[in-house]
């Protein structure tokens, strides 16, 4: 990338620790971004306007022959998040093309163990992250950006990346409710989506409890995640444990419950992902090679040689479902 100096400093304080910043030592030919004070006037580039409703239209100068993309810096603190975003996408393009292995999901890592989350959207896997963090004293990996790759030997590993936690407000409040230090993320967040009157602020906006209006989102850094959780980022760990989360308020407590080998890939196999990112998707045509196999090598892996359960939880309980999943942990033994 290349942007100017105030921009790079932004960047570099939002993607430590999980990506590092080093001067070129030459001429870039890989695919790169760069930050500019105009719009670029040659032939080759072409103007992008990527839509949506929670944030002003993403603009993005693409040329597809060299694989460049530019930003123009109107707005620095837009800038240093569109920029964070190139950058990620760039990554996660190149290792989808060697075949590492996307899911839906996130990583914390309790003492020695490493969890995973996966799940659809609104499953809880947010919730249950924050939870571990909070009621179980985990450090945080990642949230709905989980990759894997494997070692030698040992269990998958999974690593991080720096995209901003989306937590949902009612999860929020009902954390709150043990950790009301956690309300601070509803104002003192820095994310500008946080600011935009976006559909978060209208057809998304809750309620709480004393009948103030909310935004039904809010965006927070990890970084912030970990400051106010009072816990560490890590960049990657191991990934021993696989849970599945769901809501169900009509359970009596909440249940875990161990899925076969066979089981675990059926459902593990709906989480991953068929891409490198949905964003950007003119990337896709940057890096046409992929390696698929290796990808259903990883998969079968770890449904073969890592436990993975299914937890039914209720929103109004998440301490008692980490405290139940800590304790599984402990017991959950090897895959038969």
């Amino acid at each position: 990338m290349s942007a100017p100096t105030g921009v790079i400093a932004g960047l570099t304080q939002l993607i430590s620790p999980y990506i590092d910043v080093l001067p070129a030592e030459g001429p870039v030919d890989a695919p790169h971004v760069r930050v500019c004070d105009s719009p670029p006037s040659e032939d080759v580039w072409r103007r992008m306007v990527l839509e949506s409703e929670y944030e002003p239209d993403r603009v993005v100068w693409v040329d597809d022959t060299r694989r460049r993309m530019a930003l123009t810096n109107e707005d620095e603190g837009w800038t240093v998040q569109q920029l964070l975003r190139s950058v990620r996408y760039l990554l996660r393009w190149q290792v989808y093309e060697r075949g590492d292995l996307f899911l839906h999901g996130g990583l914390v890592r309790a003492g020695d163990t490493g969890i995973a989350f996966l799940g659809h959207k609104r499953s809880g896997k947010t919730s249950s992250i924050l939870s571990a963090l909070l009621h179980g004293g985990a450090d945080f990996v990642s949230n709905d950006d989980l990759v894997l790759t494997d070692p030698d030997v040992g269990a998958l590993m999974g690593y991080g990346s720096p995209r901003t936690v989306n937590v949902r407000t009612d999860a929020l409040l009902a954390l709150a409710r043990d950790t009301p230090a956690l309300l601070s993320l509803l104002s003192d967040t820095s994310h500008p989506t946080n600011a935009f009157p976006g559909r978060h602020h209208t057809r998304d906006a809750v309620h709480s409890d004393t009948g103030n209006r909310l935004p039904g989102s809010v965006w927070v850094r990890c970084a912030e995640l970990a400051h106010v959780t009072g816990r560490s980022l890590l960049p990657e760990s191991r990934v021993d444990l696989v849970v599945l989360p769901r809501f169900d308020s009509t359970t009596d407590g909440p249940v875990m419950t161990r899925l076969t080998p066979q089981e675990a890939y059926r459902a593990l196999s709906e989480h991953v992902e068929d891409n490198a990112t949905k964003y950007d998707p003119y990337l896709a045509a940057w890096f046409p090679a992929t390696d698929a196999d290796r990808r259903t090598r990883l998969l079968r892996r770890l449904a073969d040689r890592t436990p993975c359960y299914r937890l039914t939880q209720d929103m109004g309980r998440l301490a008692d479902a980490t405290s139940l999943l800590l304790a599984t942990r402990a017991t959950a033994g090897p895959v038969s």
